[in-house]
């Protein structure tokens, strides 16, 4: 087997067994903190933060950004549309079940993604140069996918947090 598709399509291939066993769960609610939402946004941020100042992106590297970001920011708003978000009737504190068609949706990207960077010919990985330089264009996908994953976190999480904010409180006695 060629070794360039072989590495297309195993990671395809792990990734699909990874959310078969998901797909498992998907009927278990899991609690839902509300309180907590902002902590991976932030992780990601701190980390972007620290990529930009070691990098600082091009006028390419941040148009590139801004497109990611807004692609980023409507997969975001889409998945946290997906999620179940209810009430326990025992406790009152607020569930969550993972939507098969939001669990669905991020296979799609990250398969996307791997089938795009094969057409490309990128899926071989970044190699620096002899001098240890990374090559531009890999910069600017790295800068593509940290803004792209930035947003799709963030609108992920606030359209969350507005949602577990719109679910009615629990009423004792009333079923």
């Amino acid at each position: 087997m060629d070794p360039k598709l072989l590495s297309t399509v195993l990671p395809i291939v792990i990734i699909a067994v990874v959310f078969a066993l998901r797909f498992r769960n998907l009927n278990k609610p899991r609690p839902f903190n509300a309180g907590r939402l902002w902590l991976i946004p932030a992780i990601i941020a701190v980390a972007a933060g620290f990529f930009l100042v070691s990098f600082p992106p091009s006028a390419l590297g941040w148009l590139i950004m801004v497109f990611a970001a807004l692609i980023g920011a409507f997969a975001g708003l889409k998945r946290g549309q997906l999620m179940h978000l209810e009430r326990d009737p025992q406790t009152g504190g607020l569930l969550m079940r993972q939507s098969p068609a939001a669990l669905l949706f991020v296979f799609a990207i990250l398969a996307a993604r791997r089938v795009i960077a094969f057409e490309t010919g990128s899926s071989s990985g970044v190699q620096a140069d002899a001098s240890g330089h990374i090559p531009p264009a890999a910069l600017l996908v790295t800068d593509g996918l940290m803004a792209f994953a930035l947003a799709m976190v963030v609108l992920m999480r606030w359209t969350l947090w507005q949602r577990a904010k719109a679910v009615p409180p629990h009423l004792e006695g009333v079923s």
